[in-house]
């Protein structure tokens, strides 16, 4: 996402340089360099901002004796859902920042595991970290 608006901000900047080079030199003394200078501020401004209100959240799925699984697939929803698989050592990350109102989900396990556990788990505000256990499945 920073790279996203770090290129948003860059085109734009390039948009206004390029659409004053065919100006007058007594209309475009200062707004050049000044356009190109806030334009690199805005960026920095921007990155600062995306860093200080996101971070990551990370889901650790384990079995009952703490072995951890790999493709679990989870999701985090508040106004819209974000989903993650485990990776091989059995963490999903989400780059967001929990405030009250999101929830974890389960949407599904891999073979010879499931979920019983809470439908819906309700995440605290400001965690960082979470642990989930799973069951391996019995048949």
């Amino acid at each position: 996402m920073k790279k996203l608006i770090l290129g948003v901000l860059v085109l734009c900047s390039l948009f206004v340089l390029c659409s004053c080079v065919g100006e007058t030199e007594e209309s475009s003394n200062a707004p050049i360099s000044s356009v190109a200078v806030s334009s690199e501020a805005e960026s920095e401004a921007a990155s600062s901002e995306a860093s200080e209100s996101t971070s990551v959240f990370e889901v650790t799925v384990v079995d009952g004796e703490g072995n951890k699984i790999s493709g679990v697939m989870l999701q985090v929803c508040k106004d819209a859902c974000m989903p993650a698989r485990t990776d091989e050592s059995g963490v999903a990350t989400f780059n967001l920042e929990i405030t009250d109102g999101y929830k974890l989900s389960v949407m599904s396990c891999p073979e010879g595991y499931k979920y019983t556990g809470e439908a819906e788990i309700y995440l605290e505000s400001g965690i960082t970290e979470y642990t989930l256990t799973i069951e391996k499945d019995a048949e």
